[in-house]
């Protein structure tokens, strides 16, 4: 076929109308046609030959030969950039190139999908002027960003992206391209376990260009300004953690500061106790230090801590909240540098009166049963042996030398509890509201459907150690065993109360339908937690304990409407909300 014949035969056709010819011909006959169109046009398409082309697509979009004409266009790159310009400019014919589109950018890791713009703009530039190409560029490289089991290397590969052909500007696309695979990493990103490493590579991807409008998920724009400020705080010498921070909502402050614990985990040293301290800041102008010693003893090496407590020492106004927790953690706790002599003479050289004087206590408390008698009564023993030695020496006048009578009236007091531990106790039963201390063999009397039922715990209990006993209103026992999934455990080999531990109980209506749910915590002087939550169950006329909840963590539990909160194992905050009668975690 000449070409003037296939212009006429099309021009014929376009005036009889398209549908009457593929009715009227067989499909194979409607191919061979389409093809002879292509090829009898190698420098210009008409406007008829053109509109055959466009119907014959239309036609057979539905068909399962629909992409081998789309093939056989481009074999010819006259006809194929007079179609896609022609589709560029009139929109209702998207669906025609949208089908061809989806078909070849059917891959699903970045690198795929980026070599395929390539090699579409190598052969065919006119195809950046396309929406439906510069939508599913960035639609693909996002998705393939998201679903990457290594989100920063994927965005870095479409950072680093350049088309082969050098006369395409591919910069505005590119942008657009970067902008939201950006978004796409930031909506994988789990700040609750990035790393310092991650921080930094976030900040050499990041366009700078995302703001709260582009975002529209404010989640994830609280996310990148986290990222943003966590890089200032780990770049900027002699910024201000604490002013850093307080430029953020309250709720960002909370979760950056949960963010910063796990980051410093791994990257402590002394050029971030500033930043150590923003992660424990209670924003009430002091810090969580019982948390924060707690924190550092599972983190650091002796070094590290005496290095820290001498930091603070210098650089902090230490109040009482300092001065209570760190004598806690030097008494008290396990790995305690004052079992450290080298530690503990440093930290004796500390000259400040009120650090000199919580030592002083620290080592008297700490002192040996036989040293403290000593320390105690060493005056009057000492006229004891005086008195003794005189005697058999024929020495003895019968009159005290060495002590006056007001020494004796205060020694005396001294061996009474003093007024203040009453106080003491009353304050800590306050603060732990609506928790009460469990005392010695007391049992924990709480009602359920109006039943009574008492649970004893320890030596009122005859199973003994960490078993709970319950007995009804009829007087049917039954043990429970406070059991958690832990490596650690308030209870000794023998299920006794370790040293240091006190236990604690609470009734608690958490879904607030009449019957509340039983709350036992054991806490340590330290901070160390173990929290159990059971729901009663009445059940033909007896009454169990159903285990709902079992956790460790860093804090004492805050009972607040549906939720249990307190500082996870790891030192960041968590919350337990209980819905349809069981815990979540939030």
């Amino acid at each position: 076929m000449s070409g003037k014949k296939i212009g006429e035969q099309v021009y014929t056709l376009e005036l009889s109308g398209f549908d009457d010819f593929y009715e009227k011909n067989k499909k194979e006959y409607g191919i061979e046609f389409f093809k002879a169109v292509l090829e009898s046009n190698q420098t210009s398409l008409k406007d008829e030959e053109l509109a055959f082309i466009l119907n014959t697509l239309e036609h057979y979009q539905n068909h399962s030969f629909f992409h081998e004409l789309w093939k056989m266009i481009e074999r010819y790159p006259v006809s194929f950039k007079s179609v896609v310009e022609f589709i560029n400019q009139h929109r209702d014919y998207t669906d025609l190139i949208k089908l061809y589109l989806d078909k070849k950018f059917n891959f699903s890791s970045v690198e795929d999908i980026l070599n395929e713009i390539s090699k579409r703009l190598e052969t065919s530039p006119y195809l950046l002027k396309n929406r439906y190409f510069q939508m599913l560029a960035i639609q693909k490289t996002a998705h393939a960003v998201g679903d990457s089991s290594n989100i920063f290397k994927a965005t870095n590969a479409v950072k680093t992206f350049k088309v082969t052909n050098l006369d395409v500007d591919f910069t505005k696309l590119k942008d657009r391209m970067m902008v939201y695979s950006e978004i796409a990493l930031l909506i994988k990103l789990d700040l609750q376990n990035i790393t310092l490493k991650d921080i930094n590579l976030f900040m050499g991807l990041t366009t700078g260009k995302l703001s709260e409008k582009e975002l529209q998920d404010k989640r994830i724009f609280n996310k990148y300004k986290s990222m943003l400020v966590l890089h200032e705080l780990f770049n900027t010498p002699g910024v201000s953690a604490a002013l850093l921070l307080q430029e953020l909502s309250p709720n960002i402050r909370k979760e950056l500061r949960d963010v910063l614990k796990n980051v410093l985990r791994g990257n402590l040293s002394k050029e971030y106790f500033q930043h150590l301290l923003a992660a424990f800041d209670d924003e009430e102008g002091s810090y969580h230090y019982p948390q924060l010693f707690a924190y550092l003893s599972k983190n650091v090496d002796d070094k590290l801590m005496l290095s820290f407590i001498k930091w603070t020492s210098k650089n902090l106004q230490l109040d009482h909240h300092y001065h209570r927790a760190l004598k806690d953690y030097l008494k008290s706790h396990p790995r305690s540098i004052w079992k450290n002599n080298t530690a503990r003479e440093e930290l004796q050289m500390i000259s400040t009166i009120s650090f000199r004087k919580l030592l002083k206590e620290v080592q008297n408390e700490t002192a040996s049963p036989v040293l403290k008698f000593f320390k105690k009564k060493g005056v009057h023993l000492s006229i004891v042996l005086l008195t003794t030695l005189a005697v058999g020496s024929g020495l003895y006048f019968g009159y005290d030398l060495l002590a006056d009578k007001k020494e004796n009236t205060a020694v005396s007091k001294a061996s009474k509890p003093p007024a203040t531990v009453s106080a003491e106790t009353k304050k800590d039963n306050t603060t732990l509201a609506p928790f009460k201390k469990w005392v010695g063999e007391n049992p924990f009397v709480f009602n359920v459907n109006g039943e009574q039922q008492k649970m004893t715990f320890g030596q009122a209990n005859p199973t003994g150690g960490k078993s709970l006993l319950l007995t009804g209103s009829q007087t049917n026992e039954t043990p429970f065993d406070l059991v958690m999934d832990s490596e650690v455990s308030p209870f000794d080999e023998k299920g006794v109360l370790k040293e240091g531990f006190s236990l604690y109980h609470a009734e608690y209506d958490f879904d607030d339908n009449g019957n509340p749910e039983v709350v036992i915590m054991a806490l340590s002087q330290t901070y160390e937690t173990f929290v159990w939550v059971y729901s009663p169950i009445s059940e033909n006329g007896s009454v169990s304990l159903r285990a709902d909840l079992a956790i460790k963590g860093m804090s004492d539990a805050k009972l607040v409407d549906n939720t249990l909160k307190l500082l996870g194992d790891q030192g960041q905050s968590e919350t337990y909300a209980y819905l349809n009668q069981q815990f979540v975690k939030q």
